[in-house]
């Protein structure tokens, strides 16, 4: 497992056992390329966006808006002009706990990510569970499947938008 910091992309944390080579190239790489993601993110650059995404049916997402899932690039495309178009300003990103694991052409990222800025004229704060699977294809790290999510209290049908991995903060 490795964490990393929100702000350097460095790896801050201590993996158990043996990686091979292999194990730390991908994750080098990876790493990179969510650094580059999140800066994207927040330059809200959709055209940017849509680089690290497999083409076609290659790629989907289960995202916190509707639909249930995303197939393919053209409606991944219009979810991130409409997210964008509701941000004024920038729309900041702390990605925390991160954790890296893939050898080949197949990785797998997981981690706690905080948003935070105005959103449709209000004040926005919340953490979101994100997963990412990434293939390496035509000489670069694509994303094949896009995962948000936050809890939801069943008994009351309500997203838990106000919980953080952090409680202090």
């Amino acid at each position: 497992m490795t964490t990393t910091g929100q702000s350097t992309g460095q790896s801050t944390g201590q993996r158990t056992g043996t990686r091979s080579p292999d194990e730390a190239t991908v994750e080098q790489q990876v790493l990179a390329r969510m650094a580059q993601w999140r800066a994207t993110f927040e330059a809200k650059d959709v055209d940017g966006m849509m680089t690290f995404y497999a083409d076609g049916d290659a790629f989907s997402a289960f995202d916190l808006m509707p639909p249930l899932e995303f197939r393919g690039g053209a409606g991944w495309r219009a979810n991130w002009v409409s997210f964008f178009a509701a941000w004024q300003g920038v729309p900041h990103l702390e990605l925390t706990d991160v954790e890296v694991h893939g050898a080949g052409d197949l990785a797998v990222v997981r981690a706690m990510v905080r948003l935070h800025g105005t959103m449709s004229g209000q004040a926005t704060d919340l953490w979101v569970r994100q997963t990412n699977v990434f293939r390496h294809l035509g000489g670069q790290w694509l994303m094949v499947h896009d995962h948000v999510s936050v809890p939801t209290d069943f008994a009351t049908g309500r997203s838990l938008t106000d919980l953080s991995p952090h409680p202090a903060r």
